[in-house]
C-alpha cells in the first residue's frame, strides 16, 4: 500500500487483532512499545520498512505470536534475551538488519509442538 510515516500509538488500541501485515511500506522510526497491547497476535510482518533501533524486548508480552518478521529494516543490537519467553513463536525473521551478537540458545527450543 506504501504506507509513510511511524506508526501511531493509539495501535495499542486494537486488541482484538489477530494479524496485521505492514510489510513493504515505507514506516520509520521505532517501533511503539503501545504494541505490546497487541496480545491476540499470531502474525505480525512489519519488514521492508525502515524501522529503526534495537529490537524491542515487549514481543514477548505476546504470547501467542507464531511469526514474526522483522527482516529488511534497520534494526541495531542483539536479539533480546526476553525472546527465550516466546514459547509459540515459529518462524522469526530477522534477516537484512544490523544485529550483532549470538543466537540466545533458548530460541527454537519452543515448548509447545
Amino acid at each position: 500500500m506504501v504506507l509513510v510515516g511511524v506508526i501511531p500509538r493509539d495501535i495499542g488500541n486494537l486488541t482484538f487483532l489477530v494479524s496485521l501485515d505492514l510489510g513493504g511500506n515505507n514506516f520509520r522510526g521505532n517501533l511503539p512499545q503501545e504494541m505490546a497491547h497487541l496480545r491476540r497476535l499470531k502474525f505480525l510482518d512489519l519488514s521492508v520498512n525502515n524501522f529503526r533501533g534495537k529490537v524491542p524486548y515487549w514481543f514477548e508480552f505476546l504470547h501467542y505470536l507464531q511469526f514474526l518478521n522483522l527482516g529488511n529494516n534497520s534494526f541495531t543490537g542483539s536479539i533480546p534475551s526476553s525472546f527465550s519467553n516466546m514459547s509459540t513463536l515459529k518462524t522469526l525473521n530477522l534477516n537484512s538488519n544490523s544485529i550483532e551478537g549470538q543466537i540466545p540458545k533458548v530460541i527454537g527450543r519452543s515448548s509447545k509442538p
